[in-house]
């Protein structure tokens, strides 16, 4: 009890220091009532709040959002529209913190209000944070941007709705490759591409993406789907070894710059199958991307694969010794091969 109340009487002094003393004692001091335990802190601090104005009630809401404190919501939402930046600044970050799928909706309809670029950065930001942390929850607020006559909310929520994901989320990102704006077109596509990285089990990119690398209005749209989809194929689980070398060796004909035979390399190099060692060495042929499928041909026989002989591997190996022009991957492959007698 004694601790407890010595940490509230702490509380003005250093409430002080954190809006009246120079800027490394007030760093200090807020750093200290960050740290302070206790629930009975959380309350006196939240209990001065609703009266307190200015820097103040800026350095409250931040010690709101740092302590996590249960129930500040109430008071902290109508602080994004104070006439004081700081305590705006204050409110949305502390929002972005603790914020719930109501505060998703909130940061909305913020956002179509402020022209403030920095302000908006700071929502976005927030908004961002909410709509990673709630998930499905927030998309059907986040939406609402998608409907905005402004290009630049668009985006924004083009980058919440991968971050909510879903497959409400998933369908308003792929409904804006057809948008107006040929900027939220790109902004969709590149969201797309790396919607495997956040969702790798979400099987819907997948004939988004495949569809993108076959027919994208752009040679910039046709390769990040290319890529997007190899993703896709890398890190989804529900694949077995064969399938997945399968739906690569399916995207070769599409397959033109050397960049997205490297990325095809490294998706199968993880692969110990004898389909991939197959890809690989047809890969190979490629003079621009040879010593890649060289490096995994000799990665991979290295590693326990399915359905391999002992002949192909010692064969593989071989063809790597005599093909190789890279004097690491030579040695490797000797080494491989003396193992493999």
């Amino acid at each position: 009890m004694l601790e407890r109340l010595g940490n509230i009487s702490c509380v003005s002094v250093l409430l002080d220091a954190a809006v009246e003393g120079d800027v490394e004692l007030a760093q200090t001091a807020k750093a200290t009532l960050a740290r302070l335990p206790g629930k009975d802190v959380d309350g006196d601090l939240l209990a001065r709040l609703p009266q307190a104005a200015g820097k103040m009630r800026q350095v409250l809401i931040e010690l709101v959002g740092q302590r996590r404190i249960d129930g500040a919501l109430p008071a902290i939402v109508p602080s994004v529209e104070d006439a004081d930046a700081g305590v705006r600044g204050a409110a949305v970050q502390a929002i972005g913190a603790i914020g719930e799928d109501k505060q998703a909706a909130d940061l909305v309809r913020l956002l179509q209000k402020t022209q403030s670029p920095k302000e908006r950065a700071d929502i976005e930001n927030a908004l961002l944070a909410v709509s990673g942390r709630r998930g499905v929850g927030c998309v059907q607020h986040l939406l609402l941007l998608e409907q905005s006559g402004d290009s630049s909310l668009r985006m924004i929520g083009l980058h919440a709705l991968a971050i909510a994901g879903g497959p409400d989320a998933l369908a308003a990102v792929k409904s804006a490759i057809n948008d107006k704006e040929e900027t939220v077109q790109d902004e969709a596509v590149r969201t797309l591409s790396t919607w495997p990285n956040n969702w790798p089990e979400d099987v819907g990119v997948a004939e988004v993406l495949l569809t993108l690398a076959k027919s994208g209005k752009k040679m910039s749209h046709q390769v990040l789907g290319l890529r997007g989809y190899m993703q896709y194929v890398r890190g989804n689980k529900k694949l077995n070894y064969d399938e997945k070398v399968a739906k690569v060796n399916e995207l070769l004909p599409l397959i033109k710059r050397p960049e997205e035979k490297r990325l095809a390399i490294s998706v199968i190099g993880d692969i110990p199958a004898a389909s991939a060692l197959e890809l690989l060495t047809t890969l190979a042929a490629d003079p621009a991307v040879a010593e890649e499928a060289y490096s995994a041909m000799v990665n991979l026989v290295g590693r326990n694969m399915q359905g391999v002989s002992k002949e192909q591997c010692q064969k593989t190996i071989q063809t790597v010794v005599e093909k190789s022009k890279n004097e690491t991957t030579k040695k490797r492959a000797e080494e491989v091969l003396k193992g493999t007698r």
